[in-house]
């Protein structure tokens, strides 16, 4: 694959489309993605969402996947199904990890990786997408939709901390808004490259 057109900050930018409880399709999620800085991360990410590889194997899609309901307000979480389009096992992003790593401040902080995230900034719209390095999901298919901005500055490090930022939301807020409150399950429909 040839790279000579990407430039030091692109972005891959990309949607999902969630339907939820009562059948309603509120408006897409959107964000921007970089490939720059966690491309394998990107790639499976990406991949799983346009389920471009669903032909293959029904499981390489978050289609049909909901988000779980103890989310809380400030993090989105879907495991997916738990398989990757890079074959059995986990795979680990050792390059971008090493070249990417962001300690959190406060007591006891932690690292995470890829964007890096103004963990001071108050700006309600701070919302990041990003896959864990370790624990439960790592090295699969889940992914969280985390409220960085908007959460309380003692929860921000514990968001973060070992996680890899894929990228930031960039259209949507009022739907993951609608999500908090929905009595069911929101299940994604579609998404994509935009």
């Amino acid at each position: 694959s040839s790279s000579s057109s990407s430039s030091s900050s692109s972005t891959l930018d990309v949607f999902v489309e969630i339907q939820m409880p009562d059948g309603s399709v509120p408006p897409r999620l959107t964000f921007a993605l970089r490939p720059d800085l966690c491309p394998k991360s990107v790639e499976n990410f990406a991949t799983l969402l346009s389920g471009a590889n669903a032909g293959v194997d029904p499981a390489l899609t978050y289609r049909g996947c909901a988000f779980e309901p103890f989310g809380g307000k400030y993090s989105h979480v879907c495991k997916g199904r738990g398989k990757t389009i890079f074959g059995p096992g986990k795979f680990v992003e050792r390059e971008a990890m090493s070249a990417t790593r962001n300690g959190t401040p406060g007591a006891g902080g932690g690292t995470y990786y890829g964007e890096r995230v103004d963990l001071d900034d108050d700006d309600d719209r701070v919302t990041v997408l990003a896959v864990p390095t370790s624990g439960p999901g790592f090295g699969g298919s889940r992914f969280a939709i985390m409220r960085v901005g908007d959460s309380p500055g003692s929860l921000r490090q514990r968001l973060l901390t070992n996680m890899m930022v894929l990228g930031t939301l960039t259209g949507g807020l009022e739907t993951l808004e609608a999500m908090v409150g929905a009595d069911g399950p929101c299940v994604i429909t579609d998404g994509g490259a935009l």
